[in-house]
């Protein structure tokens, strides 16, 4: 078999953030380009996501190493006990909103790993083969912690992501996702590139997700685009005409 002109890893972000994120992540996945899902463990809707991509194969799990919660209305706190990382937390037992806020916090970077040990356990608990890990909202740069998640992975035989490129902007950029993923493919030279999203759909709980300084709505409309990124027809259709390969981080990449 001929080598593809490009091997595209697909990630999609933040599945376990709430039912429609989760349902947008299987469907991109069966009906569209998604190879990789990047798993939030405390967040509201894990369990159902656990259930959900458990029998799904061919599907690459990640742990979203999560340590924020950013949202105004949606919170979640850590999987260990508030007590057992206290200054991971406010004081509802809910993590920071922001990386920058939780180091201004003074947070701990022994309960940092802990945590993150204590997610990658959990989603190990589910039933669920974990194959990377990435984090959520880059906190790698507090107290060096990502020396901390590289070691992490290795021990845990897990890949950490950052090895691949990122698919190029094009010369002209779209507002449209789709024709402006469809325009990065076209120009980018053969090789191995990656893209990220985070598949939703715009429905309720979706909608819930955001700041009371955007205007309503924004962030569900935003991942419902990110969603037709991978699953659109068009797209599914260039790539298998223009020898375009969708593939998991396995794929290319080894802990």
């Amino acid at each position: 078999m001929a080598k593809p002109r490009i091997r595209l890893v697909t990630r999609g972000d933040d599945s376990g953030s709430c039912h429609s994120a989760n349902v947008a992540t299987r469907d991109a996945f069966e009906q569209g380009i998604l190879r990789n899902t990047s798993l939030m463990v405390p967040a509201p809707a894990f369990e159902e996501a656990a259930q959900m991509f458990a029998g799904l194969e061919g599907l690459c799990i990640g742990l979203h190493a999560t340590l924020t919660a950013e949202w105004d209305e949606v919170k979640w706190g850590p999987v260990l006990p508030p007590e057992k990382v206290p200054t991971l937390v406010d004081e509802h037992g809910h993590f920071y909103a922001t990386t920058k806020l939780l180091h201004e916090k003074g947070c701990d970077p022994d309960e940092m790993m802990a945590e993150v040990q204590a997610q990658l356990e959990l989603a190990r608990e589910r039933g669920l083969q974990l194959d990377y890990v990435d984090t959520h909202m880059g906190f790698g740069w507090v107290y060096e912690m990502e020396e901390r998640i590289k070691k992490f992975a290795k021990r845990e035989g897990l890949i950490r992501t950052g090895a691949v490129d990122y698919l190029p902007a094009a010369e002209h950029s779209y507002k449209n996702r789709v024709q402006d993923l469809l325009a990065r493919l076209e120009a980018a030279p053969p090789g191995t590139y990656m893209i990220v999203g985070h598949p939703g759909y715009d429905r309720e709980d979706m909608r819930r997700l955001g700041h009371d300084s955007q205007e309503p709505g924004r962030v569900a409309r935003e991942r419902d685009w990110q969603r037709r990124m991978f699953m659109d027809a068009e797209v599914v259709e260039y790539c298998e005409q223009n020898d375009v390969e969708p593939v998991r981080y396995t794929d290319v990449a080894k802990p």
